[in-house]
């Protein structure tokens, strides 16, 4: 009699077939997914693991980048701390959970970071007031060594809005304070308008603490860095009082106004980062002739 019990991948119990996909990087395991349920849930269970560790890989740093364009050499990078993952729908993704039925659902994750205030002998280049570029050190420039990353911004009676320039990277730090490699997870341009500045200052949450904050009111403080909202900063606005008022002043213009941006967080799509980061250990991987993967 002929044995007609199925003898494909599918017979394998969910421990080995996660110990074999799990082989796989992340862009070939996507197709994957379409074989049948149960692939797509051992590959799902495998995708959402690797998002939740792929922010805190222990030899990487998160940096940011955030400037006017007139002051891309000026302005100093921010390393990141790493705050931690969302969870889908709050709960760990398991193999057998109703949570875990869409892959899209995981394109949703953000992972969030905390810019931290840079200090040290760092050498960046400020403007000098007679004109070129002088070399100094962040201890130097910076004034504040503590609480949250500054930006101030300021608007003439004419503009409308600023912009800033944020560049994300993952970088893997070297000998005498070098990277030995850098990989752009994303970069885009924010415009800052005056009357969001002006609402957001208005805020009693502005300088308090946001523990009672609503989740509608986090996602005012949101801006993004571009259309498909792979990064973005969440921010507290303080307006500011130092400004000279102008010399002279049409009845209908409005006033020369400034406000300083807190950088309270960074928010980044997990699975842009994860992409990224398997593309730059497996360029490592090509140097070194080692398999590289993310796993949990």
């Amino acid at each position: 009699m002929i044995d007609r019990t199925s003898r494909g991948i599918g017979s394998l119990p969910n421990e080995i077939l996660i110990s074999i996909l799990s082989l796989f990087p992340t862009r070939t395991l996507l197709p994957m997914a379409t074989t049948s349920r149960r692939i797509h849930n051992v590959i799902l269970s495998i995708i959402h693991r690797r998002l939740l560790a792929a922010a805190s890989v222990a030899d990487r740093q998160l940096i940011l980048e955030c400037y006017h364009p007139s002051a891309k050499f000026s302005t100093p990078y921010y390393n990141c701390e790493y705050l931690g993952t969302d969870a889908l729908d709050g709960e760990s993704c398991g193999i057998e959970k109703e949570t875990c039925s869409d892959l899209g659902r995981l394109r949703g994750l953000y992972s969030h970071f905390r810019p931290a205030q840079p200090e040290g002998d760092r050498k960046i280049w400020t403007p000098r007031p007679t004109g070129g570029w002088l070399q100094a050190t962040l201890d130097q420039v910076t004034s504040q060594k503590e609480g949250l990353v500054c930006q101030n911004v300021d608007l003439e009676s004419y503009e409308l809005f600023c912009q800033l320039q944020s560049v994300v990277n993952i970088v893997k730090p070297g000998p005498n304070g070098y990277f030995s490699s850098s990989t752009k997870i994303s970069e885009g341009l924010m415009r800052v308008w005056r009357d969001w500045l002006a609402e957001r200052s208005q805020s009693p949450l502005s300088t308090t603490s946001t523990s009672s904050e609503s989740r509608e009111e986090q996602k005012k403080r949101l801006l993004w860095s571009s259309v498909k909202e792979d990064i973005g900063l969440r921010l507290r606005v303080v307006e500011r009082t130092d400004l000279r008022p102008p010399l002279l002043r049409g009845r209908d213009e409005d006033p020369n106004v400034g406000y300083t941006l807190q950088y309270e967080e960074l928010v980044v799509r997990t699975s842009q980062l994860l992409l990224k980061l398997e593309a730059a250990l497996e360029r490592e991987r090509s140097h070194e002739g080692k398999a590289i993967v993310i796993v949990s």
